[in-house]
């Protein structure tokens, strides 16, 4: 494996982590507090070319890399988590379901906006009663002349409520167990689709999340993305994508934690010295910063294996569990380490501890990556 970057994976990594610090940081304190979007910010990302990294140039984009948008995002999370996300989110669950799904004028219609910014769109997979188990979707989809018909509810969906569309995974035939799921486009405005915010979240606030109601939505025939018993597929294609996504984004988090808790241990003095001085606070932040290389190099593994084409899916799991479970140790430390000053969000430090909450479930939570992880290892399926 090679993990010597690009010019251009480098100039991409360098301008994320300027544009991080120049537009996305003055606002974030404000922005989680307030539990704001940030569509000025996504028009900004777009007009760096962030949205067009994976989309090939024969349709306008860049061409580039999945290791290049890993180097983003990990710049992005350094500042904020849910920018982040979002950013990561607007190629893996928005655009990478039309280049892998949809028709030659499906593409056409929502790529272009996706990749400048003009639209968001969400992946809407989550029910009350389907989660970790995807395949248990209850929302349906009958066929009516040339109309789908709709009815069911979606919960925790990412950009819920500030999406243009939505591609929603639903069941056209119970019998068929996954071979009757497929997913659809839902356009914002349909009748008998609607949505609604989930606020007062725990972390990443600034991301919309929220609930999406089917009721008797009727949608053209052709709005189909691929074809009938192939959703399930492309929805756990971009999940994983999703899932590579939120391991970068976890090193970034890690960075940030090791950044500012050398900055505080070097200033505060206790004792007569600075605390930076006593074993302990340097064990923490020697042993946060063995996490952030372990993290950063499964995460390049993962990528390099993407870009090369390769299956992945063991170690992306891998990648997502362990680079969780280091940065939730790396936000406690970094707590510990400011003391009494963690607890007011005067400190980035009690946002990214709140944020890291949320990817601990979503994407996959960490008992899913376990047994993913233990399938492999075993040959034995848990989920059967």
């Amino acid at each position: 494996m090679d993990f010597e970057f690009t010019k251009e994976q480098m100039m991409f990594r360098d301008m994320a982590k300027e544009f991080a610090e120049r537009e996305i940081a003055p606002s974030a304190r404000e922005r989680d507090r307030e539990e704001r979007f940030f569509p000025e910010i996504m028009k900004k990302m777009a007009d760096q070319g962030f949205f067009a990294i994976m989309v090939p140039q024969e349709m306008g984009g860049l061409g580039l890399d999945w290791m290049t948008m890993g180097l983003v995002a990990e710049q992005l999370a350094t500042v904020d988590f849910s920018v982040g996300l979002t950013f990561f989110i607007q190629t893996s669950l928005e655009i990478m379901p039309m280049l892998l799904a949809g028709t030659e004028e499906q593409k056409k219609k929502y790529i272009p906006d996706l990749m400048m910014g003009k639209k968001i769109g969400c992946l809407a997979a989550v029910e009350p009663n389907a989660g970790s188990d995807a395949t248990a979707v209850e929302t349906t989809a009958l066929l009516d002349g040339d109309q789908w018909i709709l009815n069911g509810n979606k919960t925790w969906i990412t950009n819920a409520t500030v999406s243009d569309y939505c591609v929603v995974l639903v069941q056209t035939d119970k019998s068929k167990g996954t071979k009757g799921i497929a997913t659809f486009i839902v356009e914002k405005g349909t009748l008998g689709y609607s949505s609604s915010k989930i606020s007062h979240k725990l972390g990443c606030r600034s991301s919309d999340t929220g609930q999406l109601f089917f009721r008797d939505c009727r949608i053209p025939k052709s709005n189909i993305l691929g074809a009938v018993g192939a959703g399930m597929k492309t929805a756990l294609t971009c999940i994983e994508h999703t899932r590579f996504g939120i391991s970068c984004l976890a090193a970034g988090v890690t960075q940030a934690c090791i950044d500012a808790s050398i900055r505080y241990a070097q200033e505060r003095k206790q004792f007569g010295k600075s605390i930076g001085s006593f074993q302990l606070i340097q064990e923490q932040i020697a042993e946060m910063t063995v996490g952030y290389e372990t993290s950063k190099l499964l995460s390049y593994r993962v990528a390099w294996m993407k870009d090369k084409g390769m299956s992945c899916t063991r170690e992306t799991g891998i990648a997502k569990y362990n680079n969780m479970d280091v940065v939730m140790k790396a936000t406690r430390a970094a707590i510990e380490i400011h003391g009494a000053y963690s607890l007011t969000d005067d400190f980035n430090i009690e946002r990214f501890y709140r944020d890291m909450t949320g990817p601990l479930i979503f994407g996959g939570t960490s008992n899913v990556q376990r047994l993913v992880i233990g399938r492999f290892a075993l040959g034995l399926d848990a989920f059967r």
